[in-house]
């Protein structure tokens, strides 16, 4: 009996040891799963980190560019000259304006572009980008500074003014004012804050300043000189044909008249030959009625 209850005890020790073991098994086979699953999320995570640090790099390259032309750099006034082109190309005739062009034979220096209007006077148009004064602005926390700054700008703006017009405006050649063309429209609000500056720009330093808007507008009524200088061409050479068609169609009337005339004297000797007919048959008429009577005795 005691053997039995030995016997059956270590059966239950066994079958709970057995069961333990199984457990334990499961567990570990669950957190090994558990461990694999959280390794693949970390490697995707990773994965993505490193798809994030690729993408910024490629954004970091030209946002330091932009930084670039943005902070003043030399670079940055190749910026407004390909503002400037491509407002020129977009609006003026292909033949009418030259970019970097020597205006002056006597001097290399080299406007951004000139333009040619319809009565053969050059235009000459210089760009300046002053992005460090505007970065400056924005970045300021005060009036007192940020009228310093715009004082800064006049300056700038005025040497600049007077530097361009003594390099291009040549007389007999160009306009009596060269423009300075700023490629930035928040610029050119900067512009007009400075109280007085675009009429002393004008009228002291010969020097027109326009920004995007005002150079497409004032470009376009020189486009308009050219349109109306070819309908002028158009019309001349439309007088020239009418001219000549008068002028045959006078030829035309005049030999019409004398070939009339000629009808006439035609028309005179036709009738005048006809009366003699006429009068020569009446006489044959008269002949035979006589001959007949002179029968009938």
């Amino acid at each position: 009996m005691i053997n039995y209850l030995i016997f059956i005890s270590l059966v239950l020790i066994l079958s709970i040891l057995i069961y333990i073991l199984f457990n334990i098994k499961n567990r570990e086979a669950s957190s090994s799963g558990n461990n694999q699953n959280l390794q693949n999320k970390l490697n995707e995570v990773s994965n993505d980190i490193n798809k994030i640090e690729v993408d910024l790099a490629s954004v970091t390259t030209p946002i330091n560019e932009l930084n670039r032309f943005l902070g003043g750099n030399v670079t940055t006034g190749r910026l407004g000259e390909w503002s400037l082109e491509s407002i020129v190309r977009d609006i003026m005739p292909s033949n009418s304006y030259n970019f970097q062009d020597k205006i002056n034979p006597e001097s290399n220096d080299l406007v951004d572009c000139s333009i040619t209007t319809a009565e053969g006077i050059i235009i000459p148009i210089d760009s300046k980008f002053y992005a460090g004064q505007y970065k400056n602005f924005q970045s300021a926390s005060t009036d007192t500074d940020r009228n310093k700054i715009l004082n800064k700008l006049r300056n700038a703006i005025l040497n600049d003014a007077e530097e361009i017009s003594n390099k291009y405006l040549l007389r007999n050649t160009t306009s009596n004012y060269v423009v300075l063309y700023i490629p930035s429209e928040k610029l050119i609000d900067l512009v007009g804050q400075i109280s007085g500056l675009r009429q002393e720009s004008f009228t002291e330093k010969n020097t027109l300043i326009l920004g995007p808007n005002t150079l497409a507008a004032f470009l376009d009524m020189v486009r308009a000189g050219h349109h109306y200088l070819k309908l002028n061409e158009t019309a001349s050479k439309v007088a020239r044909v009418v001219r000549k068609i008068q002028k045959e169609f006078s030829d035309l009337d005049l030999s019409t008249e004398s070939v009339l005339k000629k009808l006439n004297l035609a028309s005179k000797d036709v009738h005048g030959l006809q009366r003699r007919v006429n009068v020569l048959g009446r006489e044959l008429k008269k002949g035979a009625e006589d001959l007949e009577d002179e029968k009938e005795y």
